[in-house]
């Protein structure tokens, strides 16, 4: 994890191999130590209930992310970004072709007939 986290408790930071440090599903971080003295599934901060999840190397993607430092995580996106944005862009391009190509097969029906009107006339 690159940036560095602290418990949000007794401001202690990781080290190895104790104490290992947990996330709460309302944001938080803290230590096992400072965990296990509060309430069970509540938050030592913000007193709400919450679940606990210990910080790993195991601990998914979405998750890690959030400890990624901001340059890292634009530079590990950006090229999904732009592969979505070039297909997205391709995608429109293909519809406003389609939908041109009908307005002008409609404009030519409606000459011949405006001129089938006329002749009539």
């Amino acid at each position: 994890m690159a940036v560095p986290a602290f418990c949000n408790s007794c401001l202690s930071e990781p080290r190895n191999p104790t104490p290992r440090f947990c996330l709460t599903s309302c944001g938080h971080v803290f230590c096992e130590v400072c965990l296990q003295k509060g309430k069970k599934d509540e938050c030592l901060v913000c007193r709400s209930a919450c679940r606990t999840l210990v910080l790993s190397k195991e601990i998914s993607p979405d998750i890690q992310s959030l400890f990624m430092r901001v340059d890292v995580l634009c530079k590990k996106y950006s090229k999904e970004i732009s592969q979505v944005s070039e297909f997205q862009e391709k995608h429109r391009k293909r519809f406003l072709t389609h939908h041109k190509q009908k307005i002008a097969k409609l404009e030519e029906s409606l000459k011949k007939v405006t001129q089938q009107m006329q002749q009539l006339q």
